[in-house]
């Protein structure tokens, strides 16, 4: 076994391929400061592109730039040198004109806002109103990989999200919603694993490029994040209400179809529990490429008592 210290290998592939500048636009937000500071401590030379042009607790090492991501000369310009772009704002619709500057400033590699939902592989969960925004940006990547390599990266449902606003489990007592009786089996991917597999992916680029990723942290069901809770917490009291996914999403394109917004939520939770939207390809091929290793179900239980 090397005796080398780590960083020394890292910073070796990082210059062998060429991907040592990566550009994060977005980098504030929920997503952000996870896969930041995976990637700084992993070597990389980050900017983060900001609107504010605030650091949001960024780590000290990253260069905070703000800007305006619809002008596209002064937005290629900004990017100029940069090897990489990772988009993580919340408008995922405005993602082609980032795209358009990449390819203008040179960028090698662009990673969308799509963590999620497996929007390639399966054509209904494509199909659901919160994922068209993001199909299009896909669509115009692809369209483009003579100019620009891009790598979308599958998380299904974030679990510290899932945890963090109680839509798992109600984490201070109270009413919750429990979906199709509590036992529908959900992919998770934890933060600190999608900074992983962003870290893998510009690494190795060559091993995902243009095509989606496929990872995920711990299988799960809301009856089992429930039993935690009630574990570690005995005297906490839980108002349950169970629902139909059925119901909500139904509901959720009703809404829609008012131009109520509120809607979203609905989706989220259709494409969380309707098994139909579920990811179409085992994550295990890629979990090992980008060194995840699936929670047994002591490290779920002992992951949930974090957020306790």
């Amino acid at each position: 076994m090397s005796t080398a210290h780590p960083q020394q290998h890292l910073s070796f592939r990082i210059r062998d391929v060429g991907y040592q500048n990566i550009a994060i636009a977005g980098a504030t937000g929920s997503v952000g400061p996870s896969i930041t500071r995976a990637l700084v401590d992993a070597g990389f030379t980050v900017t983060a592109l900001s609107l504010s042009g605030k650091t949001g607790g960024l780590p000290s090492q990253v260069t905070t730039i703000k800007v305006d991501y619809s002008f596209h000369e002064a937005l290629a310009n900004v990017l100029n040198g940069q090897d990489a772009l990772i988009s993580l704002i919340p408008t995922p619709g405005e993602q082609p004109a980032l795209v358009d500057a990449a390819i203008a400033a040179g960028v090698k590699l662009f990673i969308p806002n799509e963590f999620g939902s497996d929007i390639t592989g399966n054509a209904q969960a494509a199909a659901l109103p919160l994922s068209q925004d993001k199909k299009k940006t896909l669509d115009y990547l692809r369209a483009r990989t003579d100019r620009i390599s891009y790598i979308s990266i599958v998380t299904e449902m974030f679990f510290d999200w899932g945890l963090q606003a109680n839509f798992l489990a109600n984490l201070k007592g109270g009413p919750i919603r429990v979906f199709d009786g509590g036992d529908v089996v959900v992919g998770t991917t934890t933060l600190a694993d999608t900074g992983k597999t962003v870290v893998a992916a510009l690494k190795n680029p060559e091993a995902f490029k243009n095509r989606p990723v496929y990872v995920q942290s711990a299988k799960i069901t809301q009856n089992q994040v429930l039993a935690i809770v009630q574990k570690k917490k005995p005297g906490l009291h839980f108002e349950r209400e169970d629902v139909r996914v059925a119901d909500v999403e139904k509901d959720a394109y009703a809404k829609f179809a008012q131009g109520d917004m509120s809607a979203i939520m609905g989706f989220i939770t259709a494409a969380v529990f309707n098994p139909v939207y579920a990811k179409t390809k085992s994550a295990e091929d890629d979990n090992k490429l980008v060194s995840i290793k699936e929670m047994t179900p002591e490290e779920v239980e002992t992951f949930g008592e974090w957020f306790l």
